[in-house]
């Protein structure tokens, strides 16, 4: 582990407990409430009696999202297979690969895609974390969606789930995707730090399970998809409801919660009310719209993992040969070419009639906010799909000029060898 993230830890723990940064907290939600009360009134009076900011809320259960191509599937498997029965009780719903028997757990699906329970893991000895359940769902025909469910044997309040945090902080290794932050010399307390740092790792930890207990091709390098789901004894009243500090949200008319992204598509709350935890997949929706529904709403932080990725070829860094990571590269483009599905339409009919997008604290229409938006994504993968087959032929054509050199001079030192043994016989 870097010395850089050891360092954040023992800052954060150092700290997070500490009186002075709980002053700075309670002053700090005072003086928020002011400032909004302030802006509201002056800049946005239409939203005067939005004043519900989700207090006294506990933490539910969370879920953490991967996607693996069938090689990955197949190590996943193994690990869940390999886990310790003293720690772990778990139901698989798949075979395990062997030497001898190779699955396709991933294959061709074009007229459909069939999802379910991929595993079930019950934590016998862990302090906070009572299951974990694991559903799965084919993106396309290269790649499958997974989604975690991280169920809590007891709701984390604001004091469990600092605890939590300080419990597990020190259990992050190489294996996880570690995010360290600029500490100063001098001992003056970075409070804005501080919160960025409660924020960002009660995620990273729960990625830990999944990226050191069990596998992922992604969770190293990035953070993944994640979702945290939290309730309080009071209802929802959407109307009542802030949300102008957050990116979209989706409210469920229905069963009345809502969800909450970021514009990135990482990071997503779900949030309910009277005490209710409503059940939420994702899986679903993938299996009957298809990859251009995942690309729509994922479809921005797998172009920003794809920009780096296949900038190693881009720039020269990486060599143009075949291997594990260019093929995957290429799945990646190639899967683009699955995303025309004629029943996405039925999508916006069926959320228009139980769903409501909003931009900030404004409904907005999401065929809107969505339109152009897919055929963008797919245009940049067409493209560099065709300058990565131009490289490609350059190095093809560049190794076999290298090839005839290398034959020509051995087969000029063959010769020279033989009039040589032919002299001196």
């Amino acid at each position: 582990m870097k010395k850089e993230v050891k360092k954040c830890i023992k800052y954060y723990l150092e700290n997070i407990n500490s009186d002075e940064y709980k002053e700075y907290r309670a002053k700090s939600d005072a003086q928020g409430r002011e400032n909004h009360y302030q802006y509201i009134k002056e800049e946005k009076p239409e939203w005067k009696d939005r004043t519900d900011y989700y207090d006294d809320s506990d933490i539910t259960n969370t879920y953490i999202c991967d996607v693996l191509s069938n090689e990955g599937v197949t190590k996943l498997l193994k690990k869940i297979y390999s886990l310790s029965r003293k720690e772990y009780r778990v139901t698989n719903y798949y075979k395990k690969p062997s030497v001898i028997n190779k699955y396709d757990y991933i294959h061709l699906q074009y007229s459909h895609s069939g999802y379910g329970k991929f595993a079930e893991i019950e934590l016998l000895k862990d302090k906070y974390i009572k299951s974990i359940d694991i559903s799965w769902v084919q993106i396309n025909s290269y790649f499958a969606f997974f989604e975690y469910r991280f169920t809590f044997k007891c709701c984390l309040n604001d004091e469990l789930y600092n605890q939590f945090i300080c419990d597990n902080i020190g259990s992050l290794n190489t294996k996880d995707y570690l995010i360290w932050y600029h500490i100063g010399k001098d001992k003056t307390m970075n409070y804005l730090m501080l919160d960025q740092m409660k924020d960002e790792y009660f995620s990273i930890i729960c990625q830990h399970y999944i990226t050191s207990v069990l596998y992922s091709e992604q969770g190293k390098k990035s953070q993944l998809i994640n979702m945290i789901c939290m309730t309080r004894k009071s209802p929802i009243n959407i109307d009542g409801l802030y949300l102008g500090d957050f990116g979209v949200s989706y409210y469920n008319r229905e069963k009345n919660y809502v969800v909450l992204s970021e514009f990135e598509g990482v990071n997503y709350c779900l949030y309910a009310g009277n005490n209710i935890i409503p059940y939420f997949s994702v899986c679903g929706y993938i299996s009957e719209y298809g990859n251009e529904f995942y690309n729509c709403f994922f479809g921005n932080r797998e172009l920003k993992m794809f920009e780096r990725e296949f900038s190693k070829f881009s720039t020269g860094r990486k060599k143009i040969t075949y291997n594990k990571q260019l093929k995957k590269l290429l799945n990646k483009m190639q899967s683009m070419s699955e995303i025309e599905n004629k029943e996405f339409n039925n999508f916006y009919r069926e959320f228009e009639s139980k769903w409501e997008f909003y931009m900030s604290n404004d409904k907005t229409d999401l065929r809107e906010y969505h339109k152009n938006g897919i055929t963008k994504i797919k245009d940049i993968y067409n493209d560099n799909f065709s300058y990565l087959r131009l490289l490609s032929e350059m190095n093809y054509t560049k190794s076999n000029y290298i090839n005839s050199i290398v034959a020509s001079v051995t087969s000029i030192i063959a010769i020279v060898i033989s009039v040589i043994a032919l002299l001196y016989n």
